[in-house]
């Protein structure tokens, strides 16, 4: 989070917090639902730095943005994370939330509507739709199931490799290098989700 916005925090601490104004897409854009202007995506580059930064979850499993000193629950689309994949020249690649946090898969899902989705550290995500030709590049048939074969890349400066609209940050918990990871792909109904992976897709205050 953000000093100004821990400064703010200490200095308005009882800031009552809000619901219903902002959604999490399932492509990974901030969608403003309330109260004005409604419908509308947010694209200011430093805007959307500033949401990725400030953005968390509480104990109960509701997402939030931390603008300033008032807390604003996130209405999820699909999931609370949307996972996006950036190959490199070197054959690996560097999986990376919308938020800009880079991470590693721990586990692979698929739902009933062909959807892939990844677990990390940082929690479960939907795989941006316009990687998943990538992302089918690492499946191998396994005696009827899929798995996924994956070498990945935890840059030491990602931003002198990647250049992207959200700026990349380092997991601290990751060390710099390259990972090779098998996940099996494990089938589910994407309704299970929520109460699986412990999320509320409509938070309320």
């Amino acid at each position: 989070m953000d000093d100004l916005v821990h400064k703010a925090l200490a200095r308005w601490p009882n800031v009552p917090a809000i619901a219903g104004w902002l959604r999490l897409t399932a492509q990974g854009e901030w969608l403003l639902t309330g109260p004005v202007p409604q419908g509308l995506t947010i694209s200011n580059a430093r805007i959307l730095n500033f949401i990725a930064r400030n953005y968390a979850a509480e104990d109960d499993g509701r997402y939030y943005f931390q603008n300033g000193p008032q807390k604003a629950y996130v209405s999820l689309e699909c999931t609370p994370w949307i996972y996006r994949v950036y190959p490199l020249d070197d054959g690996s690649d560097v999986l990376v939330t919308h938020t800009g946090l880079i991470c590693l898969p721990d586990a692979m899902y698929t739902d009933e509507q062909g959807r892939a989705l990844i677990h990390t550290s940082v929690g479960i995500g939907l795989l941006h739709s316009t990687d998943m030709a990538r992302f089918s590049d690492g499946l191998v048939g396994d005696d009827g199931a899929f798995i996924h074969k994956g070498v990945w890349t935890v840059p030491e400066n990602p931003a002198e490799l990647l250049n992207t609209r959200i700026a990349l940050r380092k997991n601290p918990s990751l060390t710099s290098g390259r990972y090779s990871r098998e996940c099996g792909i494990e089938e589910l109904d994407s309704a299970s989700l929520p109460n699986r992976f412990h999320f509320q897709p409509d938070p309320e205050v």
